[in-house]
């Protein structure tokens, strides 16, 4: 313990998980390097010039972005440097490079001016994205303008100064920030803003680095430099001056996790099959064809989500057929006959090809998202993607899902969509999977309800829980003031999971989860018992729910789901699951939820 100060406890959102014990460095930017510039004009004269000095921005700024790809290659799993790449498409997005020349041609305003101002858009039109994972995107655009600004304006970039292993104490890292973290000297950070699913967060694992992120302002008041601090990357807990006994206590866990996850690294062949013979599929949630191999890696045995969107959303314009082809079966392909869920276009907004003129939705969560913006504002988008996934189907074992579902007519469109351009292929001879499997998302109230009559015209169910929780609860899970009514065991929650999987069994359908808690262990005895086949997760997240599947008995996993069931408030069910989770893997409770004792 630090003289007289006394321990303080704070809770953040767990990103990165690992303990670190250390002393704090904060770390200020003095200057903000993407903030407004001076709107001035600039005379006929100068129009070359702008120009030609923002194209010798953008090309340091992609000198600089390479040069810290391959920095981080020596220290960060490979498939994750994929973040970068989306960094240098942007500059190189044409449309974005058009809409500052024309700005500074025909509206005479300088480049650093212009530059920020079409990237502003850009921004707008990613924010209002339904898809939080997609919302997030803003902090690479903002990352890579700061870059180009900073050229631009010919400033010096920020730089972050430690003399010796500490742990990093910010208002916001950003991706670039991240990356250039060196592991050597840094234990671990945590900061202000960002969620779980920020690049900052994705590198931040990648990097074995212990986070938390969404740190309340009030407590970098009560830090200052030098003070010790535990940083716990499990729970998202920061302990300012702990106690001796407290300090004590943390190394001893972070001695414990390190030979845990050693042995549990050993276990990554072995089938997720519970105790008393129920084998459940463990599958991976990807955006990128190369995060197979993660997959595959962490051993899992299939792919629950590859979200398509991120074809779109780094592409200079809509991708074509062919091109997407060439995605799938390459997916396909890597995958040896595993199975392959993709999901459909899950997108809001108007034209993904002219994302400029996007128009924000008033309230993008019950907007144009999902089948019905492929249905009604874009079929030709769904047109091109269905036919590239029949042609691309023959390659391996390929699903197709549909998302935010919430009638039967949906579906059957979708259906008679299908069946029309099976017709167009075979008059055209091109070869084709026929019959391949449409599956629907749960992630309204409406599908869950809606379940029996959706049985008939699917061929599986997946749950998607992030968004089912908070449509059902009228809860943003963006939102860090409504954290505390953000509850997966809710009751209303639960009973629409189990509807839905009742109504799955009588009519003999495969139904997964691929929401967060799919991926996380302490909702996985109730997942089991409910009789959920399929879980599908970030890779790295596959090993802990192994091997609580492993330990676990069906019989009680279904006992305890019965009793969640009659529980009449969230805290309830969770306690049954976590009394189980201490009974059958204490390891990852004792990481996952300390606080929550194993006698409850």
């Amino acid at each position: 313990m630090q003289g007289n100060k006394s321990e303080k406890i704070c809770q953040g959102i767990a990103a990165s998980g690992g303990y670190a014990i250390g002393r704090v460095c904060f770390v200020r930017h003095e200057e903000n390097f993407y903030t407004e510039p001076v709107d001035r004009s600039i005379d006929a004269a100068e129009i070359a010039g702008e120009i030609s000095n923002f194209h010798a921005a953008l090309d340091a700024a992609r000198s600089e972005i390479i040069a810290l790809q391959e920095e981080l290659r020596t220290k960060a799993d490979a498939t994750d440097l994929g973040i970068f790449d989306a960094q240098l498409l942007i500059t190189d997005d044409q449309m974005l490079t058009r809409g500052v020349e024309d700005m500074i041609n025909n509206q005479l305003k300088p480049a650093d001016y212009a530059f920020f101002k079409v990237v502003e858009k850009f921004v707008a039109a990613f924010s209002v994205m339904p898809d939080s994972y997609i919302k997030e995107r803003t902090a690479d655009i903002r990352d890579v303008a700061a870059r180009v600004l900073s050229h631009l304006q010919k400033r010096g970039g920020n730089s972050m100064h430690y003399d010796d292993q500490r742990i990093i104490l910010a208002h916001d890292l950003t991706p670039s920030d991240t990356a250039a973290l060196d592991r050597r000297q840094v234990l671990g950070f945590a900061v202000e803003t960002g969620s779980a699913s920020s690049h900052t967060a994705i590198l931040a694992r990648s990097m074995q680095l212990p986070a938390v992120l969404g740190i309340p302002g009030d407590f970098f008041e009560a830090v200052q430099d030098n003070d010790m601090l535990i940083l716990d990357g499990y729970t998202g807990k920061l302990i300012l001056n702990p106690t001796r006994e407290t300090e004590a206590e943390y190394r001893r866990k972070h001695e414990a996790a390190l030979i845990f996850f050693h042995k549990l690294a050993e276990e990554n062949r072995l089938s997720a099959e519970t105790r008393d013979g129920f084998v459940l599929q463990l599958s991976g949630n990807i955006e990128k064809v190369e995060d197979v191999d993660t997959v595959h890696e962490y051993g899992g045995c299939g792919i629950g989500l590859f979200r398509s969107e991120y074809m779109f959303l780094n592409a200079s314009g809509v991708p074509g057929e062919e091109e997407q082809i060439a995605t799938y079966r390459a997916l396909l392909e890597k995958m040896n006959n595993e199975c392959v869920v993709v999901r459909t276009l899950d997108i809001g907004g108007d034209k993904l090809d002219q994302a400029l003129q996007r128009y924000a939705e008033p309230n993008p969560f019950l907007g144009v998202r999902g089948i019905r913006f492929c249905l009604q504002e874009r079929p030709d988008i769904l047109r091109t993607q269905l036919r590239a996934l029949l042609r691309a189907g023959k390659y391996g074992n390929l699903k197709v899902m549909l998302p935010m579902v919430t009638c039967v007519e949906e579906i059957l469109e979708v259906r008679s969509l299908i069946s029309e351009l099976e017709k167009e292929l075979r008059r055209e001879k091109l070869d084709f999977a026929a019959n391949m499997p449409i599956g629907a998302m749960v992630e309204t109230p409406a599908a869950a309800l809606l379940a029996g009559p959706l049985a008939k015209v699917v061929d599986f169910f997946s749950i998607g829980t992030n968004d089912l929780v908070q449509y059902t609860l009228a809860v943003d899970r963006t939102n860090e003031h409504l954290n505390y009514l953000y509850y997966p065991t809710h009751p209303a929650v639960l009973t629409l999971i189990a509807n839905c999987i009742a109504v799955a069994r009588r009519h003999n359908l495969p139904v997964s989860v691929c929401g967060q808690i799919a991926g996380d262990p302490r909702f996985t005895p109730l997942l089991v018992g409910l009789g959920v086949n399929e879980l599908s997760m970030p890779p790295n997240a596959i090993g802990p729910v192994r091997r609580v599947v492993r330990n676990l008995q069906m019989a009680d996993a279904e006992l305890a789901a019965h009793q969640v069931l009659e529980c009449e408030t969230p805290q309830k069910a969770l306690n049954i699951s976590m009394k189980m989770l201490w009974d059958v893997a204490p390891e990852i409770a004792e990481l996952t939820a300390p606080e929550i004792a194993s006698k409850q």
